[in-house]
């Protein structure tokens, strides 16, 4: 991205599309060259927006971690069951 092209138009349109970061970029730079109430109202909406990406990324992970440590006990759960039919045959 060069600083010829950094337009307010092109911000809405970079956020538009979901590149957030991008957006964020151009809003902030424009919001330094200039103030209005448009760019501040852009640059928290990215920053939100932002934030929010991050706490949901979190989030997914934390999951993902929560159902893997399911899983290998459901796993150990069928070894102990299988361990304690072996067993009583056995006795």
């Amino acid at each position: 991205m060069t600083q010829d092209i950094k337009t307010l138009e092109l911000a809405k349109t970079y956020e538009s599309q979901g590149y957030y970061e991008d957006a964020l970029k151009i809003y902030s730079f424009l919001n330094d060259q200039e103030t209005s109430t448009e760019l501040s109202a852009g640059l928290k909406r990215m920053e939100k927006k932002m934030n929010d990406d991050v706490t949901a990324s979190y989030s997914e992970k934390k999951i993902s971690h929560l159902f893997e440590k399911w899983l290998k006990l459901m796993v150990l759960e069928q070894r102990l069951d299988n361990f304690k039919r072996i067993k009583s045959r056995l006795l």
